[in-house]
């Protein structure tokens, strides 16, 4: 009995060890895998239920790694040229055109345990910028209204949990999910088929937007003392 029961503390030991593995590593570099999101709204957007949008393979995350506590830069971005959406009211018009947006981001997350499953949480702050080039037109007779251009500048706050899996020393597959608080500054421009200016408006206003996976990543750990 007491070989087994020392037998058991050693594998414990060595579990613990092994998925202490991020930790132990300086830097961690991650590839965003997938991320499923909303996007702000665009002018005065109608949902009637919350619009996600997947993507993949479009952000760089660097960890800098302190015990529990690693330091993160990320960078992604956004691009859809079918981007549509309901505007005004639910049968007024549909807006269609091309979505570009960019997020950089500053932050910190806190692994809550040693076990090589570790949940975390965190926050980000971060630099938003997003730009949107369209055409709306009647939703019931399908008529031109007007071309449209945007451009969003925001400043966001980005609480979010997560669980990552030490898979070995130095690779870790990481998933979370957050919340976007986002102060926006927009620019939007209204011209006729012919590019007369129809209105030309700035204004600033919050909104939020929910991100049930707002990173899965995998991420190469590297860097001892």
């Amino acid at each position: 009995m007491k070989k087994l029961s020392l037998l058991i503390f050693l594998l414990a030991s060595a579990v613990t060890g092994f998925a202490q593995s991020q930790s132990d590593s300086n830097y961690s570099l991650g590839f965003k895998l997938l991320s499923v999101d909303e996007q702000p709204k665009l002018l005065n957007e109608v949902r009637d239920n919350a619009t996600f949008y997947t993507s993949g393979l479009n952000g760089l995350m660097l960890k800098i790694n302190d015990n529990q506590i690693s330091y993160r830069f990320s960078a992604q971005t956004f691009k859809k040229t079918d981007y549509t959406f309901i505007n005004e009211c639910s049968n007024c018009e549909i807006v269609e055109g091309k979505y570009n947006s960019l997020d950089l981001k500053i932050g910190f997350e806190r692994s809550i345990s040693y076990s090589r499953l570790q949940p975390f949480y965190g926050l980000d702050l971060g630099f938003k910028k997003a730009t949107f080039d369209g055409i709306s037109t009647d939703k019931t007779s399908s008529t031109f209204r007007y071309n449209v251009n945007i451009e969003k500048n925001a400043i966001t706050v980005n609480p979010f949990i997560g669980l990552k899996f030490n898979i070995i020393r130095a690779l870790t597959l990481s998933a979370e999910a957050g919340f976007d608080f986002i102060k926006t500054y927009d620019k939007e421009i209204k011209t006729t088929d012919t590019n007369m200016m129809i209105s030309s408006n700035n204004f600033d206003r919050w909104q939020y937007n929910s991100r049930p996976l707002a990173q899965l990543s995998l991420q190469f750990n590297f860097g001892t003392d």
